[in-house]
């Protein structure tokens, strides 16, 4: 088990015809692995937030649109609100399923107890022209 632990991978020496072909053609070898390891370390270290050049464009089309001041204004007071502000508690906790569509719409406690109906009353209407195996129904012999 040990020499299965030792296994190391060498690159062997590329042959000179290759060699010469490559140079002829003019031929540059990609990136290897340890470049795209470096590559990405540098990029760790730089911010990863938007830049003003990957912004949306604004277009003010009426007198009352947001121009790009008050979206950035707005978008600092949404943060501010959200930090300083504790849960909500006393409000009922809504989730979001998504539908066939893929729109998501919300779902509470009232629709949930009617689709379960739905279910159940659904399970009690059973079709006679399939077979069936239910240990309630009786054979007639």
């Amino acid at each position: 088990m040990s020499k299965k632990r030792n296994i190391s991978f060498t690159k062997p020496e590329e042959p000179s015809f290759l060699k010469k072909l490559k140079a002829q053609v003019g031929y540059q070898e990609g990136p290897t692995i340890d470049t795209k390891r470096e590559e990405l370390e540098t990029l760790e270290g730089n911010d990863l937030e938007d830049n003003d050049e990957e912004q949306p464009t604004v277009v003010v089309l009426k007198t009352g649109d947001l121009t790009a001041e008050e979206v950035v204004a707005e978008r600092i007071a949404l943060e501010k609100k959200e930090t300083s502000e504790p849960a909500d508690l006393s409000k009922p906790i809504v989730f979001k399923v998504p539908s066939k569509d893929g729109n998501d719409t919300t779902k509470t406690s009232k629709n949930t107890s009617t689709t379960k109906s739905k279910k159940k009353s659904s399970k009690k209407v059973m079709d006679k022209r399939l077979l069936s195996f239910d240990s309630e129904e009786n054979d007639d012999s």
